[in-house]
């Protein structure tokens, strides 16, 4: 079982790693070369338009669940709506020109043109009920805290981005996830649940939205899940149903996905994705389709090079933030406790990444053994040492773009 479980990781790993660095490397792309004013003025207005525009843009992208997130907060970042950002997330799971032509090739066109509407529709309906829901969880991101100045060519730019400052912000998350995932992977393998005829009808469609809602499956390779269902007696609605709630959420970036979007934002996201695929798949089994074509043979045959490369590189990703963390967690701890403690307060900062920034500015002066900074409460905690500066320690913090000031300082420089 145990060994069961590690493919099944790796497994995973081996579907998520693509998409998840291809989403990685449009975000980096999106925030190199995409400017903030444009961002603001197509998708930063709260309302319709921006959300359908998000929608829509999201719709033909092949990124899966995992691929999304990061572009989404890139967007999100670069001056987007939190309507237009969660109509983005909503929609571009669920679609993407290599999914829809599979789904044509093996479902037929009208479950095909049935899943873009669909996840248009779910895309405009949870930024709608976002923009008109105040959350104050998830609050605005501006780029001079989450980001500090940045220099150096394109290209270094746009990944230093993606791969250490996003994928440094979820990969605990994602770890988790995996996890999660895997352990769901051993004990229901993909498509089990189809041979149970009781499963037919509407509870078919209960248990296609049970499975795909936990489960990690890209909009690619769910596409031959969902025909295995048809082909063994399920209702083309619970197909539907599958192939939206699937690839649209899973337990390798829910968790990720509710930090990012704040509570009301993500009750919002995943509700209404229930609600438009159960709906969607109702309307999909009360229509006749003739000539559903379904393939007989699923064998997917074996993994290529690149996707095991992907996979290793993906876990190596992990492995070095979880390095970089441990790391920090232990040089935090010992920080001592008591009157040598210099306690720094900082304002400003909204996420993980503003937290590394402070970090690895203090880190990196003289005179400073060990540096812990805390989100809440807005403090950072240094051990001094030899050579110790305050000025020094305000200056390294305010030119990242943050307030700062020193408990019971004295030295005239924390005005």
């Amino acid at each position: 079982m145990f060994t069961t479980f590690l493919n099944a990781l790796w497994s995973t790993a081996v579907e998520l790693a693509p998409s998840l660095f291809l989403g990685l490397l449009v975000a980096g792309v999106l925030h190199v070369l995409v400017k903030r004013e444009a961002i603001s003025r197509h998708l930063g207005k709260p309302g319709f338009a921006s959300t359908f525009r998000a929608a829509a843009l999201g719709v033909p992208l092949p990124l899966c669940s995992c691929g999304v997130l990061p572009a989404a907060l890139a967007l999100r970042t670069d001056g987007a709506s939190r309507g237009a950002t969660v109509s983005f997330l909503a929609s571009t799971p669920q679609t993407g020109v290599d999914s829809i032509a599979a789904t044509w090739g093996m479902l037929g066109w009208p479950v095909a043109l049935a899943k873009m509407i669909a996840a248009l529709v779910a895309g405009v309906v949870s930024g709608t009920l976002v923009d008109r829901s105040r959350d104050d969880s998830m609050a605005p991101v501006s780029r001079s805290t989450c980001v500090p100045t940045e220099s150096g060519p394109a290209l270094v730019r746009a990944f230093r981005y993606s791969f250490n400052a996003i994928l440094g912000d979820i990969w605990a998350f994602l770890l988790a996830g995996l996890a999660v995932s895997a352990l769901i992977v051993t004990f229901i393998p993909p498509g089990s649940l189809a041979d149970q005829p009781i499963l037919n009808g509407p509870l078919g469609l209960l248990a296609a939205l049970a499975v795909g809602i936990p489960l990690y499956v890209c909009s690619v390779s769910s596409v031959p899940v969902a025909a295995a269902m048809v082909y063994a007696g399920f209702p083309v609605g619970a197909a539907l149903v599958f192939l939206m709630a699937g690839p649209a959420t899973n337990a390798a970036t829910i968790g990720a996905v509710r930090k990012a979007l704040g509570r009301n934002a993500f009750l919002s996201y995943l509700l209404t994705l229930i609600v438009v695929s159960l709906a969607a798949g109702l309307l999909l089994n009360s229509v006749s389709i003739p000539g559903v074509r379904v393939s007989g043979d699923f064998h997917t045959g074996d993994v290529p090079l690149w996707k095991n490369i992907a996979a290793g590189l993906f876990y190596a990703a992990l492995g070095f933030h979880a390095h970089k963390c441990l790391k920090g967690r232990l040089r935090a701890m010992s920080v001592r406790s008591g009157s040598e403690t210099v306690v720094m307060r900082v304002t400003g900062m909204t996420c993980g990444n503003c937290v590394r920034h402070v970090e690895d500015a203090l880190g990196k002066l003289a005179g400073v053994r060990a540096v812990k900074v805390v989100l809440d409460g807005g403090k950072a905690l240094i051990e001094p040492g030899d050579g110790f500066s305050a000025c020094s320690a305000l200056a390294a913090v305010r030119a990242e773009g943050y307030e700062a000031s020193i408990d019971g300082s004295s030295c005239g420089c924390d005005a």
